[in-house]
């Protein structure tokens, strides 16, 4: 439970540094994962920086069959 809370406080520093920075659809990842607790990313340049983001944080993470896709969950 608190390394949930602790996950959540962490994403929701890094989306108002990338707010602040200009780089909205990582933003907007992050806060599609803060609402629904999970976010299904591919294999855009946008979706990859926020793996990096959730792996670098202990994200768990569900990685597809093919590696096509991954599932991260708070």
């Amino acid at each position: 439970m608190i390394k949930k809370n602790i996950r959540k406080y962490k994403i929701m520093e890094k989306h108002m540094e990338l707010t602040k920075t200009g780089k909205y659809g990582e933003a907007r990842n992050l806060l599609i994962l803060l609402r629904k607790g999970y976010i299904k990313l591919g294999l855009g340049d946008e979706d990859w920086e926020t793996e990096r983001f959730l792996d670098d944080i202990d994200c768990p993470a569900n990685y597809s069959s093919r590696g096509y896709g991954v599932t991260f969950r708070i």
